[in-house]
């Protein structure tokens, strides 16, 4: 959809890290090897974004740090058009991870929402590594660095809840996006002793 508006899809990429790190400042070298886009590309466009003050630049240690200029009178408009995609394309994305085989709960954390928790998406479930992390793809553009996945079963994610297991805990006590749950009819009913858990307990 945003390729589509903004006629580039590095022109793209770079506006939907930049409104979704307002804070952040990153030198060219670093921000292609984020964007996975050329280097050559990634100048112009900070160039041209640049230009028309939607990003301001600063020269340190040898280098030139980019970063969002907050007075910039339309940043809210762009920083609203954004958001407004990201949700439509992690909608879409939902919609297709929900047809997954065995993918009973997916939750988005961490860095995705700003949170200090151990991972920052949780996948449970029985299911295709390969395939779940594909879709993620998608989700992790433009986030730096590499995102912590965290696969868990069924059985031990329910046993997690019924010991208060603090790395499950601190997931669901900071902000959160429940992507996909098929589980919470069960967690309602508290029927955890449908479940063998005994191997933990030994």
């Amino acid at each position: 959809m945003l390729e589509q508006i903004f006629s580039s899809l590095t022109r793209t990429k770079i506006i939907r890290f930049f409104c979704l790190h307002l804070d952040e400042q990153i030198f060219v070298r670093e921000l292609t090897r984020v964007l996975g886009v050329q280097l050559n590309s990634v100048r112009r466009e900070l160039d041209n974004l640049t230009k028309i003050g939607f990003l301001e630049s600063e020269n340190k240690e040898a280098k030139k740090f980019y970063q969002v200029n907050k007075s910039w009178p339309l940043l809210n408009e762009l920083k609203n058009l954004i958001f407004k995609a990201t949700t439509l394309e992690e909608m879409q994305v939902a919609n297709k991870m929900s047809k997954v085989p065995g993918l009973q709960l997916l939750i988005l954390t961490g860095v995705l929402t700003g949170v200090p928790t151990q991972t920052d998406v949780l996948i449970v479930g029985k299911v295709n590594k390969t395939n779940v992390l594909k879709y993620l793809e998608k989700i992790a553009e433009g986030v730096v660095g590499n995102l912590r996945y965290t696969f868990l079963t069924k059985q031990d994610y329910f046993y997690r809840l019924e010991v208060t297991d603090k790395f499950i805990y601190d997931i669901l006590s900071h902000e959160n996006i429940v992507v996909i749950d098929k589980m919470a009819k069960e967690i309602k009913n508290k029927q955890l002793d449908d479940f063998n858990f005994k191997h933990f307990r030994q």
